[in-house]
């Protein structure tokens, strides 16, 4: 009897022991180097660390861990020091969710960077607009992510990066004007919030300019022979094809369309931006031009990849240059605190809203009162080895 009596005293201590420990347990991975204070600034990092998008999710993770250890050993943002929880959305608005309510209503979030893909930072934004925390977004351009359907601003939501309708718009000007095209087809992603809102965008325009989309072809995640679809757009007689695909996406596109013996032009937008389209598409897409809000090849990233590359034992290229809007976000999260002089959620918001001329990795930043980031375009053409940029716009909505 003794003997069971002493195994049940230590089942007992076991169980207490491990409620503790749940009852500390962040939920999300914590990797800041700070304490855990009550005057801390805590940061929730939401984005796909598994899965399909982990490629672009984790960069931006591991940037912001460098980020939070550099600026907290220099004593934190306005003094607080800064406490980082990273949650796995998977790639999926469901998950997502989950994730952003578990970072406000357990982990305390003071703010949330993220995601990087549209359909999820519009499922987080909704969050946030509930529980009242500000997000702000990598490299989500949907223009949804901080605008509702009925036109209203999103409280709560932020963005680094130009949203769909300022790359639309720059990339059919440039289409039109610049290279002198009239006429163009376009092969969607059917199910990404981020393909179809670009393509939309970049149709109003060029249609506005005097050009003609001639047809809107679709495929959904996954498909590997756009075939078919390529046929279909061979059909009329086009300038030059719009394709607002994700780089493996597009290299079999591109292959697949010059074995068609299609030699039309070919366009894109900022998720043309991997190093890995190279060996993937090789010939087939050299030539073609494309959008994006930051230059790889530009020098004033070298001190940033060389820290990475210290850090990580890898290369901050191809998809892995959405660290750069992951910088860009935590800076500009830390001009709003230090704005707002408080780690409230309401007053991190506030400032937000009046974030002016951060200097990020791949520009000067500024936020307006409708939540548009005024930053750089810049158009690249694809050449054999590496993208060249060659034209840059200046976006500035309230000019």
């Amino acid at each position: 009897m003794k003997k069971y009596r002493k195994l049940l005293i230590v089942l007992l201590i076991m169980c207490m022991t491990i409620a503790v420990a749940a009852c500390g347990s962040s939920g999300g991975s914590t990797d800041d180097g700070s304490d855990s204070s009550s005057d801390a600034l805590t940061i929730a990092y939401i984005g796909p660390l598994t899965g399909e998008s982990a490629p672009w999710g984790t960069p931006e993770a591991n940037t912001l861990k460098m980020l939070v250890e550099k600026v907290n050993a220099e004593g934190g943002i306005d003094g607080h020091q800064i406490v980082l929880n990273v949650y796995d959305n998977r790639g999926d608005n469901v998950e997502t969710s989950n994730a952003a309510k578990k970072a406000i209503t357990v982990d305390g979030a003071n703010v949330i960077i993220g995601c990087n893909a549209s359909g999820a930072t519009i499922a987080l934004a909704g969050v946030c607009e509930e529980y009242e925390v500000p997000c702000v977004a990598t490299t989500a351009t949907n223009a949804k992510v901080t605008e509702a359907d009925d036109g209203s601003i999103r409280k709560w939501a932020f963005r680094s990066c130009l949203a769909d309708p300022a790359l639309g718009t720059v990339m059919a000007q440039y289409s039109y004007e610049k290279l002198g095209l009239r006429s163009i087809g376009v092969l969607q992603e059917i199910s990404s919030d981020y393909s179809v809102g670009i393509t939309q965008n970049f149709k109003d325009t060029f249609e506005s300019l005097g050009g003609t989309i001639v047809d809107i072809e679709s495929y959904t995640a996954g498909d590997v022979d756009f075939r078919a679809q390529l046929a279909a757009l061979n059909t009329y007689d086009t300038d030059a094809l719009f394709l607002p695909m994700t780089y493996k996406e597009l290299a079999l596109a591109t292959v697949q369309a010059r074995d068609l013996g299609m030699n039309q032009l070919f366009l894109g937008p900022d998720c043309w931006m991997a190093e890995d389209i190279f060996g993937l598409a090789g010939s087939a897409i050299t030539g073609s031009y494309f959008v994006c809000t930051v230059d790889g090849n530009d020098p004033q990233l070298d001190d940033f990849k060389a820290w990475y590359e210290e850090t990580y034992g890898e290369e901050c290229d191809g998809a892995g240059q959405n660290a750069y809007f992951a910088y860009d976000a935590f800076y500009i999260i830390d001009q709003a605190v230090t704005k707002a002089g408080s780690t409230a959620p309401e007053a991190i918001r506030d400032a937000l809203e009046t974030v002016t001329d951060v200097q990020g990795l791949t520009s000067k930043l500024t936020i307006n009162k409708n939540h548009q980031v005024i930053r750089d375009a810049i158009i690249f053409k694809v050449g054999e080895s590496q993208f060249e940029a060659v034209d840059s716009y200046t976006i500035n909505y309230d000019n």
